[in-house]
């Protein structure tokens, strides 16, 4: 499946990874929002300074994350980023992967500060 066909928000998804508890999923993704921008942001720097251990451990901290709150863009975006950083190193594709994180991210944090309609 191509990451434009997974949603930005699997919401039945990130209750279930919660033990269908709503309350802590809404928790869970609300704190991984508050940090995204600090995380994506660290993400860039240690990609723009070629520091690939430390941006191996930066997304393999935000993959894990991820990983318990229904988002499936962001979760096949980092683990396509988490494989590529533990094999020979191809500048073009990690380039790729982190400008397509940096903007899943942004499409991420305007869903959730966009107004909600009834």
């Amino acid at each position: 499946m191509k990451l434009d066909e997974l949603p930005i928000v699997d919401t039945a998804l990130g209750i279930r990874l919660a033990g269908n508890k709503k309350d802590l999923a809404n928790e869970i993704l609300s704190l991984l929002i508050q940090t995204l921008p600090d995380d994506i942001s660290s993400i860039i720097t240690q990609y723009q300074n070629k520091n690939y251990t430390e941006l191996l451990r930066e997304v393999h901290k935000l993959h894990g994350a991820v990983c318990y709150c229904g988002l499936p863009r962001l979760k096949t975006l980092l683990d396509q980023l988490e494989t590529h950083l533990k094999n020979p190193i191809m500048e073009d594709q990690l380039k790729i992967l982190v400008t397509q994180l940096s903007t899943e991210a942004t499409l991420l944090l305007e869903h959730y500060s966009s107004p909600k309609r009834p």
